[in-house]
């Protein structure tokens, strides 16, 4: 009671934050690309029209992946996007929790790759939904 009451008598500088606030959650929620669901990545990987790439570890990518993802742990990322073959494929980022993928979809973004999609959620998502890991 006592914030909103806060909140209220400094209205002047409350507005503004919430603002900043607002603008902040919706400029991060776009970076680095769409999010999707691990059913349109299913989808997408069964159309063959995606080139996945797994930004964790290479060991966290040995103990389990998704079928036909590639490893190119985000701290390589910029160095190894010649190994990235897009043919009109969307190109879909996988880190642990997706908080990672941001970043790297900037990176991809800035080196000419325009269809850059990142799995809401991350590898753990897809493991919390029991989905297969090779």
């Amino acid at each position: 009671m006592e914030l909103i009451n806060f909140l209220i008598e400094h209205y002047f500088l409350s507005v503004p934050l919430l603002i900043l606030i607002i603008l902040f959650l919706i400029s991060n929620s776009k970076k680095g690309g769409k999010k999707i669901s691990s059913q349109t990545l299913i989808s997408l990987s069964n159309q063959d029209n995606a080139f996945l790439i797994d930004l964790r570890e290479s060991e966290a990518f040995q103990n389990g992946h998704i079928t036909n993802s590639i490893n190119i742990p985000f701290n390589n990322l910029a160095n190894r996007t010649n190994e990235i073959n897009q043919n009109d494929k969307s190109i879909i980022l996988i880190c642990d929790m997706g908080s990672v993928s941001p970043n790297a979809g900037e990176i991809l973004k800035k080196e000419g790759f325009p269809n850059v999609l990142i799995l809401k959620g991350g590898i753990n998502e897809w493991r919390m939904q029991n989905l297969p890991l090779v």
